[in-house]
């Protein structure tokens, strides 16, 4: 129930109502709930690899996302921080805040990479991950599958 606060407003209270909180019952809905964040936050070429599979894999799903800027990085980095923390999901371990060319978010099951396109085209994830399966954003938010990997 939305409490009545003297700074909210009846508008806000409505939106609230309306906004469903993502529900996350998977490694693949976490990584689902990171991918439309930074697609929401105007990040490109997204992915999806489900790594489960792979022989010491240190995650279920990677999620990688190119950012045009530092500025960008650090919000989309908070921005997916806020909408998993609304759904539930604990605090991921980070790395990366000092220099803002690669912003790792763990969340143990999934892993989320935020990088400039330079640290990108260099370091070659999807070469390195080749192995698992790749995911893209549908016009609707659902993963779906890629016919062949990166």
């Amino acid at each position: 129930m939305v409490q009545n606060t003297p700074d909210s407003t009846v508008r806000e209270q409505v939106i609230e109502r309306m906004s469903p909180k993502p529900t996350v019952r998977s490694a693949r809905d976490l990584a689902r709930l990171c991918a439309r964040s930074a697609e929401e936050k105007k990040c490109t070429d997204i992915i999806a690899i489900d790594i489960s599979a792979i022989d010491g894999a240190p995650a279920d799903w990677f999620v990688l996302a190119t950012c045009a800027s530092e500025q960008q990085i650090r919000a989309v980095a908070e921005y997916i921080e806020q909408q998993t923390a609304s759904a539930s999901v604990p605090a991921p371990r980070t790395e990366g805040w000092e220099a803002l060319q690669w912003v790792i978010l763990d969340y143990f099951d999934v892993v989320v990479h935020l990088m400039r396109v330079e640290a990108r085209s260099f370091y070659k994830l999807e070469s390195l991950w080749g192995d698992g399966l790749f995911f893209v954003l549908s016009a609707d938010g659902r993963l779906i599958r890629q016919r062949h990997s990166h």
